[in-house]
């Protein structure tokens, strides 16, 4: 029979073990991508030729370079997140505060978990059928919207289980002390579970931020340098695929892992502004 402390210290060094490995996963990936793309990051990635004052400001066009497809990205997830976080908040606070363990209730989350299920491309093609039935065509609107149903399931799940996080004593010290149900939610559940709702709106928007599938069908092209709603747009996943997949020479790969590179520090820059937010707000009990 082994000792409890010898069992205790091989369950603790397998942990650590495996904590470690997640950790070096990630700084591999990272740092390979960043060895292979380190020459390709300068000004003329993002602009091409043209004056990078110029391009921004709009007096120039940037016809080369991923300054277009970065801000495509960015209007991409900007119009999935809109979209998203009302129905995904509010139908959380349905699910968990009214419906509890009621029918419908069930329904709706059995709903929600085969939606976040589905593979990406049933939602491209769902948003492409869509653009062709209201002739609108692909488009960043038809895009956005395709992503939104796609982050919606990460929110409205992440914001229930939020819900469930909150200790029963602050519900019902608040409608002892004469407060409403909506009034309780409002300004005393909301505010507690703020944390894990801005987890779920942060995982979504790593999700569409990184999606390529979808857009491919609803909205991304290779060459656009307008970010209208019925224009299609730049994306940099979809800058990627075509880079790695259709390179006709070195330099051009290179490109390929410094816009991978680029993507992967957008989710730090992301995840980071999170994590602080997440400390800042949080509550202690």
């Amino acid at each position: 029979m082994i000792n409890p402390k010898l069992e205790e210290k091989i369950a603790f060094a397998l942990l650590r073990a495996c904590g470690l490995i997640v950790i070096a996963i990630l700084f591999i990936m990272v740092g390979y991508l960043f060895i292979k793309g380190v020459g390709a990051i300068n000004l003329e990635l993002f602009f091409g030729d043209a004056n990078p004052i110029n391009v921004i400001i709009g007096k120039e066009i940037a016809y080369d370079g991923i300054w277009y497809a970065i801000l495509g990205t960015l209007a991409l997830v900007t119009l999935a997140v809109l979209f998203s976080i009302p129905f995904g908040i509010l139908g959380a606070i349905y699910l968990h505060e009214y419906a509890g363990d009621s029918k419908l209730a069930r329904i709706i989350r059995f709903s929600t978990d085969c939606l976040a299920g589905l593979p990406s491309i049933v939602f491209g093609l769902f948003g492409f059928s869509i653009a062709i039935a209201t002739k609108i065509g692909p488009c960043l609107l038809v895009g956005g919207l395709t992503l939104s149903f796609m982050i919606l399931p990460i929110i409205m799940r992440t914001t229930e289980e939020g819900l469930k996080s909150i200790p029963p004593g602050l519900r019902e010290g608040s409608l002892a002390l004469g407060a409403t149900k909506w009034q309780t939610i409002r300004h005393v559940v909301l505010p507690a579970a703020l944390p894990q709702i801005i987890t779920g709106i942060i995982l979504g928007i790593g999700r569409s931020a990184e999606e390529t599938a979808a857009i491919m069908f609803t909205a991304a092209t290779a060459f656009s340098y307008s970010i209208g709603l019925f224009d299609q747009v730049e994306a940099l996943p979809y800058t990627l695929y075509i880079l790695a997949t259709e390179y006709t020479s070195q330099q051009e790969l290179q490109m390929a892992y410094g816009v991978a590179f680029i993507l992967v520090v957008m989710m730090f820059a992301i995840f980071g502004v999170a994590s602080y937010v997440r400390k800042r707000y949080t509550i202690k009990y």
